[in-house]
């Protein structure tokens, strides 16, 4: 079974384990991919940030770094219609968050936006809705 995207990941990519969260945001962003992580710092930190912002790159947080694989497969199958909608329609650079309940907030956009209050969640037919 494949995803409905390419999946490309650090490890393919051999980028070093020990390489600068900024170094490779850097490469991500010419390559114009959307990053998925479990470490939700990059709008903490100011390299990372910039890196970011100057490399116009989306970002999601997914929720789970400390759950089992199977569960880490299951919240992103369940957000990705979300993620593709975003990615879709956002423009870059972006940084959102998704937590427990598949709900996707925003944390840092460079339009002025920030902590927004309105987070995309699903409804009982699988729509994505606001709420």
């Amino acid at each position: 079974m494949k995803p409905p995207f390419k999946v490309e990941s650090h490890y393919k990519e051999r980028f070093s384990e020990n390489m600068a969260d900024d170094e490779w945001l850097a490469l991500v962003g010419r390559r114009g991919w959307i990053v998925l992580s479990h470490d939700a710092k990059f709008h903490k930190l100011p390299a990372e940030l910039e890196a970011v912002k100057q490399h116009r790159i989306g970002c999601f947080y997914l929720w789970g770094a400390q759950m089992p694989t199977w569960y880490k497969i299951a919240h992103l199958a369940a957000i990705f219609p979300k993620i593709s909608k975003i990615a879709n329609r956002e423009r870059r650079p972006y940084i959102y968050r998704a937590n427990q309940q598949n709900r996707i907030f925003l944390v840092r956009h460079w339009d002025g936006r920030q902590e927004a209050k309105v987070h995309l969640q699903s409804s009982a037919d699988g729509q994505t809705g606001r709420g």
